[in-house]
């Protein structure tokens, strides 16, 4: 059952919230979504879409010591794999929805922080794949939802509201250290990587995922 999480209200500093949600984007159609990629690794380096480098590395500064908290309090086991930070601006146009998943493994704190507008849909929790009891983790601007997964327990999904487009940051600790989190979670390590090479093209023909 998905019960380990954190919900934390005012997760962001106000200069950066009015800052993302003043970001100037391209425009995006109702059943659309699209996703400004943004990553600071722990030797510095950056890579960025729509975010200033030095703003990657403030926004970074800012929040690593609590995010890196988060991961001890949730996973312990994983703390020790991070390598590099995702800073994603991800908007979904007002018909957009994705379906029920549990992140990739690689994902060793997941973060998505509620930006804009003021009223939208916020994230759905599931016990299962199948979308068993839903919980709703309603949306309030600068409301941060974050977990760390696990293969049976972390299912969950998102949707706009049909009305406007709904833009988050999502906000991930990462690791490229695939092998060792399977031996943690006691998955296979070859079966998923088959099931993250394929869930792409899956979900790009199908609506789906494994």
């Amino acid at each position: 059952m998905f019960t380990n999480f954190r919900v934390i209200d005012d997760f962001l500093k106000q200069e950066h919230f009015n800052f993302l949600i003043n970001l100037k984007l391209n425009d995006i159609k109702k059943d659309e979504i699209k996703i400004y990629s943004n990553k600071y690794s722990e030797d510095q380096k950056c890579e960025n879409s729509c975010l200033e480098l030095d703003f990657i590395k403030e926004f970074h500064n800012t929040y690593h010591k609590q995010m890196m908290d988060l991961l001890i309090n949730l996973y312990p086991e994983k703390s020790s794999l991070y390598d590099y930070s995702e800073f994603h601006i991800i908007e979904t146009g007002a018909d957009y929805k994705y379906p029920i998943h549990r992140d990739t493994p690689n994902k060793l704190l997941s973060g998505v922080v509620y930006l804009s507008p003021s009223v939208n849909k916020g994230t759905i929790l599931y016990e299962n794949k199948v979308g068993k009891n839903p919980k709703i983790i309603e949306w309030k601007t600068n409301r941060a939802l974050l977990f760390s997964r696990t293969e049976k327990t972390s299912f969950h999904s998102y949707e706009s509201d049909k009305i406007s487009t709904r833009r988050t940051l999502v906000y991930n600790l990462m690791t490229t250290k695939l092998r060792e989190v399977c031996k943690i979670e006691k998955i296979n390590y070859q079966q998923i990587k088959m099931r993250e090479f394929l869930n792409p093209y899956i979900h790009r023909f199908f609506g789906k995922v494994l």
